[in-house]
């Protein structure tokens, strides 16, 4: 796979999904993309692929996914959105900043409602992961913090010390794997 540099290139690969996209729309989705660190790769049959270049520097290789036009218009609407609420709540605002950010998203959004009109949304399996957290605090008359985290640590692995859903306090959910500790 070739990552599509030029608008061109992304207006012909579009092409081939069904979605007609002009240079203009396609120098935007470009630039979301390399702005964000992700670059979309093609193959000789105008198959597109999610290439993230900053994983790519960091471990020395890619896991690309298979992608179409419309994932890319909707991550770029995404980032779009993102950096308007960022541009909108800076002090002093950069109006010259927030116009250009409207302006892509109205482009976004026309481009979004033609590729959603042509190109059918992608399901995937993700890998959610809940994690829920549990405190309590327990006081413990030690010389020092270290002897005090001992008792506790000891009490806890002997079963004195079960943390139920009333210790609850917080929840959160991420992708990927969990690596307990």
């Amino acid at each position: 796979m070739t990552e599509i540099k030029k608008a061109e290139d992304l207006v012909a690969v579009s092409v081939r999904q069904g979605l007609q996209m002009n240079l203009v729309e396609a120098d935007i989705v470009l630039g979301y993309m390399e702005g964000h660190g992700f670059a979309l790769m093609s193959d000789e049959k105008f198959q597109i692929a999610l290439h993230d270049t900053e994983e790519e520097e960091k471990y020395g290789y890619s896991r690309d996914q298979p992608y179409t036009i419309r994932e890319a218009v909707e991550f770029c609407q995404e980032m779009n959105e993102e950096l308007l609420l960022d541009a909108s709540g800076e002090d002093p605002r950069d109006e010259n900043r927030i116009l250009d950010l409207r302006k892509d998203d109205l482009i976004l959004s026309g481009l979004m409602e033609r590729a959603a009109s042509v190109i059918p949304p992608v399901i995937r399996r993700y890998d959610i992961i809940i994690l829920e957290y549990l405190k309590r605090v327990v006081p413990v008359e030690a010389a020092s913090w270290e002897e005090a985290k001992s008792k506790v640590e000891q009490a806890w692995k002997n079963g004195e010390h079960v943390l139920t859903a009333e210790d609850f306090a917080g929840v959160s959910f991420n992708t990927g794997s969990l690596e307990v500790r």
